[in-house]
């Protein structure tokens, strides 16, 4: 696996971190009610990481709150470690911590108690070592609330309105402190068949979206001044960017971004056998609109949509002038149709695909999916109002 950032896991379950593929133990924190903050290589750690918190959001939430330093302490030594691991393979002046970390994603399913209860802190943690200058995307994962199908290990016997309680929980809290949201929807299975089976497929298809708008040509290590074209950029401040509303600091207003991504192959089976034949044109229309329908929220419409990123990302003589170049006004004109805030870049690739990923961002109130879970979340209210008394 390519790594151009620093990994850290922080889980209540040693069955969930054990299912890791591409994170080293080094990596692992365990969050325990009695021994508060646990590092992988812990003796033990196995014992003392076991039960989570029993899809109790506010109980993760205090035992964060009461190892608040510890959490911070080793945010800051995880980040440090990573400053002088670059320094030694760099000859450039030492790294700070702002330079070092100017931007941060964040994952965290927001079905039951962990992350719901732990992620405004691991954010806060951040923004703390970086004396504010870092720019934090939340990945949040909403649950499955049309019943068992294609629900998580920690959504599980949970009912949906307890599921949207957490959700809601927790969307309230990392709205605070998080530069913008990008919402997954795990919503988005429960009418697949075996859907539990392809909560692997769905990972892939966010982890490859995310990587197409941040960091594709440095993991292929792509020097664009060897191409003859100098195609528009998207940075991580474009993104942060259409990811808020209002002028930035207090004054700015958190937004929900629904991501989607399509793919097309640029060369035939032929090709693959014969390099210098095969080559296939695309359809920018057609791609455009496959990822409208790829949208990684249940039910979101675009047309709701505030502001909107389009990214192109495909070889250098599908961005050139070239038989073969797609034309990039037809997926400007499919944002724009749909928003009046925009922005479309490309990047390269050596792969021999084409893809186009696109984040339509909203205001809270703009996306029904929240507003079901709102009323499922007061649903569970009345519901434990009622046990109650």
């Amino acid at each position: 696996m390519g790594q151009i950032a620093t990994p850290l896991i922080f889980n209540s379950t040693i069955r969930d971190l054990q299912k890791l593929k591409n994170v080293d133990r080094d990596n692992w924190y365990g969050v325990a009610e009695g021994a508060g903050l646990v590092p992988g290589t812990t003796d033990g750690f196995e014992e003392q990481v076991t039960g989570g918190f029993g899809r109790n959001p506010v109980r993760a939430n205090e035992v964060m709150e009461d190892n608040r330093s510890v959490l911070q302490n080793t945010i800051r030594d995880e980040l440090t470690e990573s400053i002088k691991s670059e320094d030694d393979e760099d000859d450039s002046p030492t790294q700070t911590a702002e330079t070092n970390v100017p931007f941060a994603f964040v994952f965290c399913g927001l079905g039951g108690g962990t992350g719901c209860g732990i992620t405004p802190h691991l954010i806060e943690a951040v923004d703390d070592y970086t004396n504010g200058t870092c720019k934090t995307i939340a990945v949040c994962v909403l649950p499955n609330t049309q019943g068992p199908v294609g629900q998580s290990d920690e959504e599980e016997s949970a009912s949906p309105s307890r599921q949207a309680w957490n959700a809601r929980y927790g969307i309230d809290r990392i709205e605070d402190v998080a530069d913008g949201i990008i919402l997954v929807d795990n919503e988005r299975l429960s009418y697949h068949e075996a859907a539990e089976g392809q909560f692997t497929d769905l990972n892939e298809y966010v982890a490859s979206s995310i990587v197409d708008l941040v960091s594709g040509t440095v993991l292929e290590r792509i020097d664009r001044s060897e191409y003859d074209v100098d195609p528009p950029i998207i940075d991580i401040q474009d993104i942060v960017t259409s990811l808020s509303f209002g002028l930035g600091g207090e004054q700015s207003e958190t937004g929900y971004a629904s991501m989607g991504r399509s793919v097309q192959m640029t060369k035939s089976l032929s090709g693959y056998l014969l390099p210098f034949i095969g080559g296939k044109s695309v359809d920018a229309s057609a791609l455009s609109h496959l990822a409208e329908l790829k949208q990684t929220v249940e039910g979101a419409d675009t047309q709701d949509a505030r502001k909107a990123i389009g990214l192109l990302r495909a070889p250098s003589n599908y961005v050139a002038d070239t038989d073969y170049q797609i034309d990039t006004s037809k997926l400007r004109s499919f944002l724009t149709a749909r928003c009046d805030e925009v922005n479309l870049g490309a990047t390269l690739t050596k792969r021999n695909l084409v893809s186009f990923t696109t984040l339509f961002t909203y205001r809270r109130e703009d996306l029904d999916r929240l507003d079901e879970l709102e009323s499922l979340a007061t649903e569970y209210e009345r519901e434990s109002e009622a046990v109650v008394s």
